[in-house]
């Protein structure tokens, strides 16, 4: 909020038992639990985003050992300099059910195989069927790909004289899945062209003779390479709502019809969590049709590490 000043705004978030029905029905009980919000500014925030307001105040609260429950309701009340109350209740992502089956979360030598090379040279590209099991409550999910790498910019072409290095971060979306019904737990099966890792490097980066970009970083006590990160962003039914009205469209009319799930106010009041596996590693074959394959080439990528074929050293 930018609108009210630091410390006039007194709010609260209360703990509440579910109905039976899981439903929010207004007269539910309290636990007892409740925690009162403070007021700070976040001085590194994006400027981007519907949310972004010039002053950049947010409203926090310290949860300590007593964390939030996912089987839990959550009603924020808040009372505003001019004597108004905004009051909103809203469910939890209960995102220790729900979990990701493909890649395998447990396996830390797992790796990604985005291309198989034939001895001519081209390659075959598989489909990879990402995959996960929804949460109660859950009525959204976004997934996305990403990979990481190191860009190393260097005075000379023959790249002997490094200048300086960037971490860098690329993000493939993966696609949204909607939950029409979030208590119906069912198993998703999101696949993957990997093709599109290879299309998409070589769109979104520029070819530069003098850039060499070291493909994740080396894993010396498993002695492999890790560049990848599957992520779920899951929101529960609220958000899922607002996210659909304010999503992107290309007809020429713009206006939106207004939702809010705050009584008295305008605004958001919902949850969401997070899922992924970390730390992916990749095949043999994907770094060597990176360096050699026609698309991908021209991008100088190398493995960090020492014992490949395709190392940077």
């Amino acid at each position: 909020s930018s609108e009210y000043p630091a410390g006039s705004v007194a709010a609260r978030i209360v703990e509440l038992i579910p109905s039976g029905t899981g439903e929010i029905v207004g007269n539910e009980l309290t636990t007892g639990r409740e925690w009162v919000l403070r007021d700070t500014v976040l001085e590194n925030k994006s400027t981007e985003g519907v949310f972004f307001g010039p002053s950049q105040r947010v409203y926090f609260t310290p949860t300590g050992d007593e964390g939030l429950r996912d089987d839990m309701l959550y009603r924020l009340e808040a009372t505003l300099p001019d004597g108004s109350n905004l009051l909103a209740t809203t469910s939890m992502v209960e995102s220790s059910v729900g979990s990701i089956n493909r890649p395998p979360p447990n396996l830390s030598s797992y790796k990604m195989g985005f291309a198989s090379v034939n001895p001519d040279g081209t390659a075959t590209y598989p489909d990879f069927p990402f995959q996960w099991s929804t949460s109660p409550g859950a009525s959204r999910y976004d997934g996305s790909l990403a990979v990481h790498f190191e860009e190393r910019y260097y005075a000379d072409d023959a790249l002997t004289l490094l200048d300086s290095t960037r971490e860098r971060t690329l993000y493939l979306a993966l696609g949204t899945r909607k939950i029409s019904n979030p208590a119906n737990l069912q198993t998703i099966d999101e696949p993957f062209e990997c093709e599109r890792l290879f299309t998409e490097l070589a769109s979104r980066l520029e070819v530069n003779p003098r850039i060499r970009r070291v493909l994740g970083r080396y894993d010396a006590n498993s002695q492999m390479e890790r560049a990848f990160d599957f992520e779920l962003q899951v929101a529960n039914q609220d958000l899922a709502i607002y996210l659909d009205v304010n999503e992107s469209t290309n007809s020429i009319v713009q206006d939106r019809p207004l939702w809010t799930n705050i009584q008295g106010g305008i605004g958001l009041w919902a949850s969401r969590t997070k899922l992924g596996v970390y730390g992916l590693g990749y095949t043999k074959q994907t770094i060597q049709h990176l360096q050699e394959g026609d698309v991908t080439a021209a991008l100088n990528f190398c493995s960090p590490s020492p014992l490949s074929e395709y190392t940077c050293d």
